[in-house]
């Protein structure tokens, strides 16, 4: 068995992900995430064995220490889980520079580097898991930048099918709607009606593992995004903005 490695798993869908691949048998689970203190705690709860990266992924100087660990190991990855992700609500105009320029780092240029510094590293045993986002299937007024954030995640996915597939690496992104994690808890002036639509990251580890060991492209975790995504196929995006207000 090769290793897996999971980025954002201190906590939320990255810490769920973490678990459900404690159940695989792997050789070895890398975890990373900013609180070193969270990702202890967490590989106290496994029985792989596992090692603890607390990086901050927006930092090249991280990418290049997971490089350089990936170099000096020589292990095969067969599960790459990116779950690191982070997001701000209102305008563009209101958004500090801070603010977007964190949402592009970690949710896009963290993302791609991990996979093209993990790529040499697979064989076709190896599944990508991309954690992307219901909001990534159409502009989001009020949350603009994330849901562009999660549009190229789905994008970059989708290619990266095409670029692998003869090595038979597979590539799935996960795209939830609410979550019940810290990431959503700590989101402003969230529209009430999201909060029902809250799952449990549970479900969606459970479902992203299941998914990509079948190969799916896209895997929506609830009915709702399920529903969401068939919209942005058929409707006008002018108008599914008009019902977002």
């Amino acid at each position: 068995m090769g290793i897996g490695i999971i980025s954002g798993a201190t906590s939320g869908i990255g810490k769920a992900i973490a678990k459900e691949l404690d159940l695989l048998g792997l050789e070895e689970l890398w975890l990373i995430g900013r609180r070193g203190d969270k990702l202890t705690k967490l590989a106290i709860e496994l029985k792989t064995h596992t090692r603890c990266f607390p990086l901050d992924l927006t930092m090249e100087s991280s990418i290049n220490i997971i490089n350089d660990e990936l170099q000096q190991a020589k292990l095969e990855i067969e599960y790459l889980a990116l779950c690191a992700g982070v997001g701000y609500t209102g305008r563009v105009e209101n958004n500090t520079s801070t603010q977007i320029k964190g949402m592009i780092d970690l949710n896009c240029n963290a993302l791609t580097q991990l996979i093209s510094i993990a790529l040499p590293h697979m064989s076709n045993r190896g599944k990508i898991i991309n954690i992307a986002s219901g909001a990534g299937f159409l502009p989001q007024a009020d949350f603009a930048v994330y849901a562009a954030t999660k549009a190229y995640v789905i994008s970059l996915s989708r290619a990266l099918r095409k670029e692998l597939k003869e090595k038979g690496i597979k590539v799935t992104a996960v795209c939830p709607g609410p979550v019940d994690t810290e990431f959503f808890a700590n989101l402003e002036n969230v529209k009430e009606y999201k909060k029902k639509y809250l799952i449990s990251p549970e479900k969606v580890a459970k479902g992203s593992i299941k998914a990509s060991k079948k190969n799916k492209a896209i895997y929506t975790p609830s009915f709702s995004m399920k529903m969401l995504r068939l919209a942005s196929k058929i409707l006008p995006t002018s108008l599914l903005l008009k019902f977002s207000k």
